[in-house]
């Protein structure tokens, strides 16, 4: 018997997945760097600059700020442009921002007015980057693989998760935080590098001039508002970001100054509870494709409720209280990020992409500000009353449990019967109304 001979793969196939994987190397690397940014940064103003509560919630909210501000222009802009060259400058140019962070920190020159600016413009510069990079990525790849390249980028991000706080907290133990920023600053070179080595011409059909700016961004807003799962989806997505706001700000300073730890502890702490994240980007796709997007999406909301059980970390006097529960919340971010995303880019227009996603980005991510501000603040009042132990184990707790006000959403039908829609036509046109809610 002869086997069936199996066709070669199409060379324009083949150059597809080349270009994803030189992409993909590089952004994974600044996925890291990115890691290493997020613990050294405010490690830097709680134990170099000496930072309270309130300032290091501001400084998370200036890292946050741009995108409620310049989102929507933004995404009305990469809908008409090739994307690859902002990218490139976007990661340049947070390589230069980063590299004079580390520099003003070696020489005693930092200051937290500083460093809030430094945060306020790279977090500008990560605003082009990510609407660029959610457009292209459909540019690139073809919806057909929408699904595999979110989930492999949502690995390497668990991955980063789970190595960058280790060795950010190794660099900021043995050599300071000032060399831990420098770090990331390198990482962008990287990513920038991993663009640059892609060969296929990015192609975009820009839409004609005709409609003000004013009129391009409305019809994004327009059609994330009309379509109810992307809705209520970016309503619970903004009020999950605001209670996790509020817990990343608490929670370096309950590792430093309720427990006690130093960086390379308290990064350890960050790094156990990571390693959930790679486990969950693994199965995402699994548990959609078996128990439904739905449900799944519903599941998620334990990546905050979990962290009401912080108190216990005191009360026991160990640490393993916190790798428990950093480990249970950090298995849920991936598989809503995979999920969310995949359903947005596949029910999306082709040409209302880059729109919808600064919409909905500017959504969710517009409260990432106020509960930073209000966790610092939280933070702050809770120190005051119960001291810096009961205070911050305290405050955790709540900011934890504010997670629990996206159920509503959660709960509505179209989420609760919702199934992951295969790759088709959808996405290339306005859907109908049976069409809307993708209801199963």
């Amino acid at each position: 018997m002869t086997s069936a001979a199996v066709e070669p793969e199409p060379a324009e196939k083949r150059t597809e997945r080349q270009d994803f994987r030189r992409m993909w190397l590089g952004q994974s690397i600044s996925l890291i760097g990115d890691q290493v940014s997020l613990f050294a940064l405010p490690s830097l103003a709680i134990l170099v600059l000496h930072a309270d509560g309130p300032q290091v919630g501001v400084l998370h909210a200036m890292a946050t700020l741009a995108f409620p501000v310049l989102g929507l222009f933004v995404g009305a802009f990469m809908d008409r442009v090739r994307c690859r060259p902002y990218m490139i400058a976007a990661d340049l140019l947070r390589l230069l921002l980063f590299a004079t962070v580390a520099i003003l920190a070696a020489t005693g020159l930092l200051d937290l007015w500083l460093l809030y600016a430094a945060a306020a413009l790279a977090g500008v510069c990560t605003v082009v980057f990510d609407v660029g990079y959610q457009t292209h990525l459909p540019r690139l790849v073809g919806r057909d693989l929408l699904s595999l390249g979110n989930a492999r980028l949502e690995m390497s991000a668990s991955v980063a998760r789970a190595g960058g706080p280790a060795l950010a907290g190794a660099v900021t133990q043995l050599l300071g935080p000032a060399l831990a920023v420098a770090a990331n600053a390198a990482s962008f070179l990287a990513s920038a590098a991993g663009l640059l080595a892609v060969r296929r011409p990015e192609s975009v059909v820009p839409e004609p001039m005709a409609e003000p700016w004013r009129g391009q961004i409305l019809q994004g807003a327009r059609y994330l508002w009309r379509t109810p799962v992307l809705r209520w989806l970016s309503a619970a997505a903004a009020l999950r970001n605001f209670s996790m706001a509020m817990v990343d700000t608490v929670l370096l300073l309950f590792l430093y100054r309720a427990l006690d730890l130093g960086p390379a502890r308290a990064a350890a702490v960050l790094t156990a509870g990571a390693l959930a994240a790679v486990l969950g980007a693994a199965v995402s796709r699994v548990l959609v494709e078996r128990v439904g997007a739905g449900p799944v999406l519903l599941a998620t909301v334990t990546e905050g409720i979990v962290w009401a059980a912080a108190p216990l970390a005191l009360v026991t006097g160990s640490a393993s209280v916190v790798i428990a529960i950093a480990f249970v919340s950090a298995l849920w971010l991936p598989v809503w990020n995979v999920t969310v995303t995949t359903l947005r880019q596949l029910i999306t227009p082709s040409h209302l992409l880059g729109r919808v996603h600064a919409t909905a980005r500017t959504v969710n991510l517009c409260t990432i500000p106020l509960g930073s501000v209000a966790g610092g603040l939280l933070a702050g009042w809770a120190t005051a009353h119960w001291g810096e132990r009961g205070g911050l184990g305290a405050a955790l707790a709540v900011a934890g449990l504010v997670t629990a006000a996206g159920l509503p959403f959660l709960l509505r039908r179209e989420i609760r019967g919702l199934r992951r829609p295969a790759p088709s036509e959808r996405g290339l046109r306005r859907p109908a109304p049976s069409e809307r809610g993708l209801r199963r």
